[in-house]
């Protein structure tokens, strides 16, 4: 967040220490609303890196919505980023690109969002990603920018963890010819150019973080223990 501690502090200065009161309450800021009110969980929360009062949420049933804390009680741009249904289980804030989203499904695929372009005019207009992969077999269970190159995003799955550079550029003479969703990477199965390392071994990998002082040093988190590597050709 943009300010630390926000909510601690908030809070803190009107009820005393709430780690130390087991008795305090939060009164819910945000309910159940639109057509996913049957299935209302979220999944993920994430500061924005550049606003202070903004957030975003990844909810079951396919949706991202943001929300800014000065308007309680409805999400300011709501959208339906996966038209199957499937969970939107994480997301991720670029801290150098303050507008680039990226979001990881129940369905194996993840998504790069330019928010300048995610409001659409109708909730039947979904938003087109800048980018989509679907080259993941399992859930996506955590996913993270790098912290100091724009363009590159750490992965996981239940099987592994994927390092991708979205910069690379795909070299297809017939890439003219392809449809939107094939030129975004959508291709299912295929093995996009931009995924540059995988790490396996590690038995249902649960979440993935880089180093903030060490340079490409990853740590992740599995059912069999956690790892910490440097891939080799970063």
């Amino acid at each position: 967040p943009v300010v630390p501690n926000d909510i601690v502090a908030e809070y803190g200065k009107k009820r005393g220490d709430p780690w130390g009161n087991s008795s305090f309450s939060v009164k819910p800021t945000y309910s159940a609303h639109g057509d996913n009110i049957d299935n209302p969980s979220v999944e993920d929360l994430q500061w924005s890196p550049t606003e202070a009062t903004v957030l975003a949420s990844a909810e079951c049933g396919g949706y991202v919505r943001i929300y800014d804390v000065r308007c309680p009680g409805k999400a300011m741009i709501s959208n339906k980023v996966h038209a199957s249904g499937a969970d939107v289980n994480v997301i991720s804030w670029n801290r150098l690109v303050g507008n680039l989203l990226a979001s990881g499904g129940d369905d194996g695929s993840f998504s790069v969002w330019d928010l300048r372009n995610f409001q659409t005019p109708g909730p039947s207009v979904a938003p087109k990603p800048l980018a989509r992969f679907q080259s993941h077999r399992t859930p996506i269970t955590s996913l993270e920018w790098h912290p100091t190159d724009e363009s590159m995003i750490a992965v996981s799955d239940d099987h592994g963890t994927y390092i991708y550079d979205l910069s690379i550029e795909e070299d297809d003479p017939d890439r003219a010819g392809k449809s939107d969703e094939e030129a975004a990477g959508a291709v299912e199965g295929e093995i996009p150019p931009q995924l540059l390392f995988v790490h396996s071994g590690s038995e249902m990998t649960k979440e993935v973080h880089w180093h903030p002082q060490i340079p490409s040093c990853v740590a992740t988190t599995s059912l069999s223990g956690f790892s910490v590597f440097i891939p080799s050709n970063l």
